[in-house]
């Protein structure tokens, strides 16, 4: 058996069922701080700030207000339909999932349903502060937004020209920043960008490995993981990449960094911290972070400026790891 390509069929199985002082120091102890019940899974995390926003299964949203110390699971359902993706960005969320379903709301709670020109499946959603924003997901599929998720357009992308295969790749994660350039990643250790709003692509990475996960800094490096515990960092804004030793095999679905060198990656029963920029990593080890599958992570800071980590997945559990 092509083992590339049963990792690969995994992954999309769990898919489918489903600066300021650096992240130095000891591992700490995970804090469960939400948790559904054992078939719940929350699938994607989102936020600004202190606010935070992470959806799931049967279009399950919770939300928290103090930096993910403690959550309120919203009382009506924007859809019944698994939700794998979700941003916020303005005091807006759009978080998209199953069967091509997109869902907005201006203000995070009064959701609306997007009319959609797919019914592919998508895995990641970003908007900038324009409004301007992307959704990726099954067989190549890439959708543009410049309403804050109300009206959506289906972008062709040169599949053979970026990969030199015929294949339409899944996309799993997508960036936008402010200007509106747009960074995605995906399967065969696909990034590819767009500097002019979709019009046309350019590789900045290949390989054989799918690449789950992406994330960016204000000072030009890009992470991104994905099967076989692969982790990729870029030093100068996606020109060349470096494979980081990761220590372990495990898929890893996301990753989040911040200026200075800190970045956590997160995957199935594996939680990793560098404090080095991804030099070196060390795994958490307690029970929570070796129990679940961790499908999201992001990182807040309180009130008082202390650091910590958000991580949710399995089981609808939502983990705070203080820094």
């Amino acid at each position: 058996m092509d083992l590339s390509r049963h990792a690969r069929r995994l992954a999309l199985a769990f898919l489918a069922a489903l600066c300021g002082p650096a992240l130095g120091g000891e591992v700490s102890t995970p804090d469960t701080v939400f948790s559904g019940v054992s078939h719940d899974t929350l699938y994607a995390l989102g936020g600004e700030g202190r606010d935070l926003i992470a959806v799931g299964d049967f279009g399950m949203v919770v939300r928290s207000a103090d930096g993910g110390h403690t959550w309120q699971r919203q009382e009506k359902s924007p859809t019944d339909i698994a939700l794998l993706a979700v941003t916020r960005k303005a005091g807006r969320c759009i978080a998209g999932g199953q069967q091509g379903v997109i869902v907005y709301a201006a203000d995070c709670e009064h959701w609306q349903r997007a009319e959609v020109p797919t019914d592919a499946r998508l895995l990641a959603v970003a908007v900038n502060a324009s409004g301007t924003g992307y959704a990726v997901g099954g067989f190549g599929t890439v959708l543009q937004t410049r309403d804050w998720g109300k009206t959506w357009a289906a972008l062709t992308l040169d599949w053979e020209a970026l990969t030199g295969d015929w294949a339409e790749p899944h996309l799993y994660d997508v960036h936008v920043d402010a200007a509106g350039e747009v960074t995605l990643v995906g399967e065969f250790e696909l990034v590819i960008r767009s500097h002019d709003g979709g019009a046309s692509w350019q590789a900045l990475h290949k390989g054989r490995r799918s690449l789950f996960g992406l994330a960016l800094t204000d000072d030009g490096h890009l992470y991104a993981v994905g099967q076989e515990g692969v982790i990729l960092r870029s030093s100068d804004d996606g020109a060349r990449w470096t494979e980081l030793p990761s220590g372990t095999k495990a898929i890893l679905t996301s990753v989040w960094a911040q200026p200075g060198g800190g970045v956590v990656a997160a995957g199935i029963y594996t939680i990793l911290f560098s404090d080095n920029g991804g030099d070196s990593w060390r795994a958490a080890s307690s029970a929570p972070a070796r129990a679940g599958w961790h499908l999201a992570v992001t990182g807040t800071r309180d009130a008082d400026g202390a650091a910590h980590v958000v991580v949710v997945g399995s089981g609808g559990t939502i983990l705070s790891i203080q820094r």
